[in-house]
């Protein structure tokens, strides 16, 4: 992204005057700039633990079961523990809300049929968001910020004179969390009849514009993608439909998933692929060979 040193120390420079206290190039995608407050930061110092790999979930529309399934087999097979952070874009940022709150996958997967029961009754265009937002009012426990505090990276996209990324980890309340959560997943024009929303005094939208997997602040991030990643170009990505080969549904159909809600057999069949899908990278990632104890952050190497 910076042409020079020069150029980059202006950059950051001029971000630490708006409260920004850390600027990280993505690994995959080097020309991506990831921004932290300075509570970001703060919060993510306070950690007493860390435990590696983190889990990265990509921006993903409707087809928030995937991820669900996925975190299932990862919390089954202990990839995924309490102290593991997490970072998402779009559903990929609901998935973590959700598992780092403690709710099970499949009280998720129900909480998704009603969502989708809604929209296909009701309409989808203009009303996911605030049928998104009362699904995670009542799902979300009262401390679920406290939960996700220095664990959780919430990714949205500021926009300035041009579009540019923003990692949360620090939330002051519930329904800070659920705005955050809520804001990574604004689709302009899609989630509600406006162009933008605004967060924390920011014009933003869906996290998933300035890249669908943000880093996580492990040494290493593993990089969940509900979409064929080879078909999309994506480098470094550890777990999505084209490392498995029982993986049948097509590019096209997961699409169709994603942007317009399935009914529930889909649904749950969006579960299975997940969980098998991360069956096939555990079997090629044993978990007693890559999970750790680090305390190490702002991570850039990958588990593929």
């Amino acid at each position: 992204m910076f042409k020079d040193d020069e150029q980059s120390e202006s950059y950051f420079l001029r971000r630490r005057k708006e409260g920004i206290a850390s600027v990280v190039e993505d690994p995959v995608q080097p020309e991506v700039v990831w921004e932290q407050t300075e509570k970001d930061v703060e919060a993510e110092k306070k950690r007493k633990k860390v435990t590696s790999p983190g889990f990265s979930f990509s921006a993903a529309g409707l087809l928030f079961p995937y991820h669900l399934g996925v975190a299932k087999l990862l919390i089954e097979k202990g990839y995924i523990k309490e102290t593991t952070p997490l970072a998402g874009s779009s559903a990929g940022a609901i998935v973590c809300a959700v598992v780092a709150s403690g709710a099970s996958m499949q009280e998720a997967l129900d909480a998704t049929k009603i969502l989708a029961q809604d929209c296909r009754l009701k309409g989808t265009a203009f009303r996911l968001g605030a049928v998104l937002r009362e699904v995670l009012e009542k799902f979300l426990p009262d401390d679920a910020h406290i939960r996700c505090n220095g664990r959780v990276r919430v990714a949205v996209t500021q926009i300035l004179w041009r579009p540019r990324g923003l990692l949360v980890d620090q939330f002051d309340s519930r329904e800070d969390l659920i705005n955050a959560v809520f804001t990574s997943s604004f689709i302009p024009g899609y989630l509600a009849p406006r162009p933008a929303t605004f967060f924390r005094n920011r014009l933003c939208i869906d996290g998933g514009l300035t890249l669908f997997m943000p880093p996580t602040s492990a040494a290493q991030t593993v990089r969940v993608c509900a979409f064929p990643a080879g078909r999309l170009g994506l480098q470094g990505i550890g777990i999505s439909p084209d490392r498995n080969p029982e993986n049948r549904a097509t590019p096209r159909q997961l699409l169709n998933w994603a942007l317009e809600p399935a009914e529930d057999d889909i649904l749950d069949k969006l579960f299975e692929l997940g969980y098998a899908d991360a069956a096939v990278w555990a079997q090629e990632n044993p978990v007693e060979d890559i999970v750790r104890d680090d305390n190490s952050s702002f991570g850039s190497s990958l588990v593929q």
